[in-house]
């Protein structure tokens, strides 16, 4: 394990301990998961502000159609990682830390869960929102109007919200759960050393 106390990442190596175990295994997959969502919920981001610039009939739907598809398959992503997380993550560190964290840790938890409660509530809107401005442009033959783009902007809006809110969310995730790791496999190493 090595830590870069620059960046203050936890840069697991399992060839640098004296003990590779399950931790070690849960907190990597923690870091790869959480580095696969982080570049999705970027390239989200990036498409919905384009999108929220768009002024075309036909650069809007291409693009409304491409931001509903990649925002479902990030949802379902951040699901599975979420339901991983519930399961077999956060009972290692409320096992392990029962009697020493648990009060300060718990409100912590609490406030993760409703950042990542709070974005899917945007990204639920945009869903919802973009399903309208779909269904406007089927609807329409001619040009849409000032108010479609202003819908379309504001569903976009949401979007990129819900992506700040998940990368925040990410963010001090990783600043509560990386030094609790560390701790963790610097027992298991100290114990098997």
């Amino acid at each position: 394990m090595i830590v870069d106390r620059k960046s203050s990442e936890l840069q697991l190596d399992p060839i640098d301990t004296a003990r590779p175990s399950e931790y070690m295994q849960l907190f990597m997959k923690l870091e790869a998961d959480h580095e696969q969502l982080k570049a999705a919920c970027d390239e989200l981001c990036a498409l919905s502000m384009r999108g929220a610039a768009v002024f075309s009939r036909r650069g809007a739907k291409n693009l409304l159609a491409v931001l509903r598809e990649r925002t479902a398959a990030v949802i379902g992503d951040l699901s599975a990682h979420a339901r991983w997380e519930d399961e077999a993550l956060f009972p290692v560190f409320t096992r392990y830390y029962k009697q020493e964290i648990e009060p300060t840790i718990q409100p912590s938890l609490w406030v993760l869960e409703k950042d990542y409660e709070l974005a899917m509530q945007f990204f639920e809107s945009f869903m919802q929102a973009s399903f309208a401005q779909l269904n406007l442009l089927t609807l329409e033959d001619g040009e849409v109007g000032l108010k479609f783009f202003e819908g379309l902007k504001e569903g976009c809006n949401c979007l990129t919200q819900g992506c700040f809110i998940l990368n925040s969310h990410f963010q001090m995730e990783e600043e509560l759960i990386f030094p609790l790791a560390e701790a963790i496999l610097t027992d298991i190493d100290y114990l098997f050393s």
